[in-house]
């Protein structure tokens, strides 16, 4: 049994043979471990860039909520979840009585003016009427022109269209409700184009504005997403001291507005041992690597740190230079002969 007396070089001789014991279960007298061909990398010492963790969620960069700029019923709604709408479709169709009352009025008034201008101007024509009464009814012709013109702008609000393409991703109104100005009929992003967006502490807000690239995870898109900085906010938020951060995300259909993920903006570089991830076994909570030397494979406990790509740090139990077995290092046995292959 062990106490604290015991020397720490024992207790890691006695962790090597409890794994080697899980390692090989050959009973003793069998016959000599067969020569297996591996294929080694070194370990090398890189410059690792240190960073701080925040977390966020992917939205859209461009939202909108559509409104009705006049009140009126809903006769039609355009407006389903999930429907993709394009630039100028009509999103809503308002009965509005008045604007087309409006309208025919102008309308009716602009073909009396016109009359009288013709009128007036066959009879300026022989001498029958004064400069003076021409130019009013002149003057009424291009009034009633601008009144229509007035009557057709209002009327065109009676449609309520789509601003930009995109995706209807909210209803907040229903056919045969009264739309008014400022009132949402539905929510439309344009989700071709996401960002990350979080609310990061003020002393990070510098580091942010000042990086070139920002690594992002997101859980629905798999590895991480190399992104850049979209906006940082020039106001920090007076209660919580916090500034938000905007992070322009790559094009992919795998991305989703709403996702949540984690960016890592770096704030130190420092120089790490790191080794290939596959050249690390785990044994439970154990963790070794197995060096090649001698053309024996020596398996080595150490202590793994954080992981980049496709290599991982060793705090502790390596040396840099020293060769690792990569790819059947779970298949080794401490002391098995080996070939490198070349």
């Amino acid at each position: 049994m062990l106490d604290r007396r015991t020397p720490p070089s024992l207790i890691a001789a006695l962790l090597v043979v409890s794994w080697a014991g899980c390692a090989s279960h050959a009973p003793p007298g069998d016959p000599p471990l067969p020569v297996r061909d591996v294929r080694t990398e070194p370990a090398r010492i890189v410059d690792r860039v240190v960073g701080e963790e925040v977390i966020g969620t992917v939205r859209a960069r461009d939202t909108v909520e559509i409104s009705s700029t006049v009140m009126g019923k809903i006769a039609e709604l355009h407006c389903t979840l999930g429907a993709r709408v394009k630039a100028g479709d009509v999103i809503a169709q308002l009965s509005v009585q008045e604007l087309a009352a409006r309208l025919d009025q102008a309308r009716a008034t602009l073909a009396q003016a016109e009359l009288e201008l013709g009128r007036t101007t066959k009879l300026r024509t022989s001498g029958a009427t004064t400069g003076a009464e021409y130019d009013a009814a002149l003057s009424r012709q291009r009034i009633a022109q601008a009144a229509q013109a007035e009557a057709v702008t209002m009327a065109g609000y009676a449609a309520v269209h789509a601003p930009f393409s995109g995706i209807v991703t909210a209803k907040r109104a229903n056919q045969g409700d009264m739309a008014m100005p400022g009132r949402p009929l539905c929510v439309v992003e344009d989700l071709g184009a996401l960002r990350f967006e979080a609310t990061v502490p003020e002393s990070l807000a510098r580091a942010f504005a000042q990086a070139q690239a920002i690594q992002v995870r997101l859980d629905a898109a798999g590895p991480t997403l190399t992104t850049t900085v979209a906006e940082v906010s020039p106001n920090a938020e007076a209660t919580s001291r916090t500034v938000l951060v905007k992070l322009a995300l790559p094009r992919d259909p795998r991305l989703r507005a709403g996702a949540f993920g984690r960016a890592i903006v770096p704030t130190n570089q420092v120089r790490a041992l790191t080794v290939p991830a596959r050249a690390v076994v785990r044994n439970g909570q154990l963790e070794a690597v197995y060096v090649v030397g001698d053309g024996a494979a020596r398996m080595r406990l150490v202590r793994t740190g954080r992981s980049a790509d496709d290599r991982i740090e060793l705090v502790s139990g390596l040396r840099d230079g020293e060769q690792v077995v990569v790819d059947v290092a779970d298949v080794l046995v401490d002391g098995q002969p080996v070939r490198v292959a070349r």
